[in-house]
């Protein structure tokens, strides 16, 4: 896809800089404004991603950006100066949040469009693998975690390939405050299972070959999936030690050629590691 008309979904970027800090030092935009403009975009057939309201360009000049993601009849439908008009009323808004006098830019976003389509694509081609997991996993989910949507991501890639993950939270991490237990499935690629000539590529994507990953296109024939949680201060694939003495970090692994089978007991053995995800309360 070389021009923004190809995409199904265009991401835009409205962008204010604020050098002078007009808008005070720590102008919580992000909280302030995610649940208005979530509300407003999805009025007007759009989605609201996310916000920075923290960052600054290479100047240092302090600045904020929202993402907002437009079906194509939306991008399309633009003003005479090039501006879709869904983001009018967004920008109307922002404008009340924010003090007069400063300077805004209003952009598409070519890496959050072709990361969000491949992204897309990416779910499309492991549906039998992401459907049966999302059926099981789901209704489990605490903590908040049902507001954070499973995310299949293309992290890297080159020409012809791909590689990305699959990430579904689950609840609060109860072994380490402030953190996540996330469950990410995806292919098996130890190499003794899995095609050489992607696995040969695994070292130049700088993956753990224990890492359940998604490759587009998808790999010819049969493969194991895996799914793997991972709890705690467990080590990185760079450190042989836990970073506190006292830190007790597990990583539960699980395969199966069936993705239905790898799910059903991917939640049965969930349930008997953390028995509060069958609990009736739900936060």
């Amino acid at each position: 896809m070389t021009d923004f008309n190809d995409f199904e979904w265009v991401v835009w970027r409205i962008e204010v800089q604020d050098p002078q800090q007009l808008a005070g030092e720590d102008p919580d935009l992000d909280e302030r404004t995610e649940e208005t403009m979530t509300q407003l975009a999805s009025s007007l057939d759009c989605v609201y991603e996310h916000c920075v309201d923290y960052d600054s360009d290479a100047d240092g000049t302090p600045y904020y950006a929202w993402w907002v993601r437009l079906p194509a009849a939306e991008h399309a439908r633009q003003d005479k100066v090039g501006i879709p008009q869904a983001l009018g009323p967004l920008r109307q808004y922002l404008t009340t949040q924010l003090p007069d006098g400063l300077k805004w830019e209003i952009t598409p976003d070519r890496q959050y469009t072709v990361d969000h389509a491949s992204s897309t694509a990416m779910r499309t081609a492991y549906d039998d693998l992401i459907a049966p997991f999302e059926r099981a996993l789901i209704p489990l989910r605490r903590d908040g975690a049902d507001a954070l949507d499973p995310r299949a991501k293309v992290r890297k890639w080159e020409t012809n390939l791909s590689v990305g993950t699959f990430d579904l939270w689950l609840c609060n991490d109860p072994d380490s405050p402030h953190t996540w237990l996330v469950v990410t499935v995806g292919l098996w690629t130890e190499s003794q299972l899995f095609d050489e000539e992607h696995v040969a590529r695994l070292d130049h994507f700088d993956f753990n070959r224990h890492h359940p990953l998604l490759f587009l296109p998808r790999p010819p024939g049969p493969v194991t999936f895996t799914a793997r949680a991972v709890s705690g201060a467990f080590p990185s694939k760079s450190s042989s030690r836990a970073k506190a003495a006292d830190a007790i970090g597990t990583a539960h692994q699980w395969t199966a050629n069936d993705p239905a089978v790898l799910a059903e007991r991917v939640v049965y053995d969930l349930k008997l590691l953390w028995p509060h995800l069958t609990g009736s309360e739900r936060s």
